[in-house]
């Protein structure tokens, strides 16, 4: 028998090849479902579709090329496996009477797997964050162009358009909330200065917002509040003002244009004009005269005051909550709706299945979250990092769009939002990391096609995977007199405003 040995530093560039190739893998799926939603989800071969080959895959990948130990170094990670090892607690017993309904169920919770995926294969070679940044433009632009075509479609066509042979959905599906939320990313990208503000781009996006936000109120509100927040956050360098004037101008053209036109959707129960957006605003504040959004708004309140009740008010479901497999729509008493099974909000869903030690812990792992992107802005905007501002603004801001659609709808159920946030979530942490030990990785990232100011006390050495070690506190770091080492610059004066410290998170 022969014996091959491979040098070590083979095996190294095997491994890094196949999660750089991998993560184009995931880009490419992502695109996918942000463009065509459950007709995309359902490629595959039942009951493997390529949301589950994807997650296998990448855990393959992740076990081969390294970087699981740095995710498993952070606090969060403990949390997000509490958190997963009780869903699998609440799923196993029910396999034997709801078969592959129950795991289905909890992928909501199994889809952190590509969390864990996405933070370990970024942290092992951060320069992939600042490649995963140039590349969004792809999913920016193509969503830009093919959004509001494919949405239209969907819409006006949805009793006549064929389904596919292998499953119960159409060939084009169309879901305005999810959208609205790809659109808040595309909208902040583009604020950011991370790709060039072209007038027709900005247009094509406005029309886009336009025309999904007048017929989905979720959504709406998703888009408001994730650019808000953004806009709070944001670094100097950020501008509005070419998506302001266009937004106005459409508005003023469509509000001239409804008059004598309009388009019917969803049965005929709305249409897309302006009088439909004012309709959806009233809505959400509870002003509302339109009898269909007011009757889906109250059956969604009244399921939600049941699943609060028998969880946290009487505490019969305290505990353990009714598990993953259970039809939560027949069990509650809701089944007048048609095809339901959770109750269109991913946070109440985690509370019926998983009781409050369930919604607890996920409750903690978004404020964890929170915390660990609010540090690591505010270090920073402390060194009057742009790049950094605008990238951390960007991300804060589709985790709030994320939430907030979830809210209303069915997303992180699906693997089209619960593939989606998990991976957000996972560039988050590695982000948030790398901020801290190798803020160089976005030097040079141009700001609207112009190189952005450098930072100008930083200097970085050691770019391979090895991590530097936290810089001593002062005015900025000097270059080490020994590789791998460190040397403190003169010491800032005293009053200057120092970086955070909060590394330990």
């Amino acid at each position: 028998m022969t014996y091959t040995h491979a040098p070590t530093g083979r095996l190294d560039e095997r491994a890094r090849a196949s999660g750089d190739v991998y993560l184009r893998f995931l880009g490419a799926v992502l695109i996918g479902y942000a463009l065509f939603s459950r007709s995309f989800a359902y490629l595959g071969v039942p009951p493997l579709f390529i949301g589950e080959i994807t997650l296998a895959l990448g855990a393959v990948v992740l076990l081969r090329a390294g970087g699981f130990g740095r995710v498993a170094e952070r606090p969060i990670f403990w949390v997000l496996a509490a958190y997963v090892a009780l869903a699998v607690v609440r799923t196993v017993p029910f396999l034997g009477e709801h078969g592959l309904d129950a795991p289905r169920d909890a992928m909501q919770v199994f889809y952190a797997a590509f969390a864990v995926i996405v933070a370990g294969l970024v942290m092992r070679r951060p320069e992939r964050l600042r490649w995963l940044v140039e590349k969004y433009a792809v999913l920016a632009v193509s969503a830009t162009v093919l959004l509001g075509g494919i949405y239209l479609v969907g819409k006006t066509g949805e009793a006549s358009l064929p389904k596919l042979p292998w499953g119960d959905v159409r060939v084009i599906e169309a879901k305005g909330g999810d959208m609205m939320v790809h659109l808040t990313g595309i909208t902040l990208f583009l604020m950011m200065g991370f790709h060039k503000r072209h007038a027709w781009l900005l247009a094509l996006l406005v029309i886009d917002i336009a025309a999904i936000a007048i017929s989905n109120r979720g959504g709406m509100v998703a888009f408001i509040l994730g650019c808000g927040v953004a806009w709070v956050l944001r670094p100097r360098t950020a501008r509005v003002g070419k998506l302001a004037y266009v937004l106005v101008f459409f508005l003023v053209a469509g509000s001239v244009a409804g008059q004598l036109v309009e388009v019917k959707i969803h049965g005929g129960t709305r249409s897309l004009s302006v009088e439909q957006l004012v309709t959806n605003v009233k809505s959400v504040f509870g002003g509302g005269e339109s009898s269909s959004l007011d009757g889906t708004k109250k059956w969604r309140l009244d399921w939600w005051e049941k699943i609060w009740t028998y969880t946290v008010v009487d505490g019969t479901y305290f505990w353990d909550g009714k598990g993953f497999g259970v039809n939560l729509a027949k069990s509650d008493g809701f089944l007048a709706v048609k095809d339901l099974r959770s109750p269109h909000n991913g946070h109440m869903t985690i509370l019926a299945r998983m009781g409050v030690p369930g919604l607890a812990l996920w409750l903690l792992l978004q404020l964890m979250w929170a915390w660990l992107g609010l540090a690591a802005w505010s270090r920073a905007r402390l060194r009057g990092d742009v790049r950094w501002q605008g990238f951390l603004a960007m991300l804060a801001g589709y985790w709030i769009a994320f939430h907030v659609n979830a809210s209303f709808d069915v997303y992180f159920e699906g693997p089209m939002g619960g593939i989606w946030f998990w991976t957000v979530w996972g560039v988050g942490i590695a982000a948030f990391w790398i901020e801290r030990t190798r803020p160089d990785v976005l030097d040079g990232l141009p700001i609207d096609g112009e190189e952005a100011p450098r930072r100008p006390t930083a200097a970085w050495t050691g770019l391979g995977d090895a991590a530097p070690d936290p810089a001593p506190p002062g005015d900025g770091w000097a270059r080490p007199a020994v590789p791998g080492g460190w040397s403190a610059a003169p010491a800032a004066p005293r009053g200057t405003p120092q970086p955070f410290s909060w590394h330990r998170l």
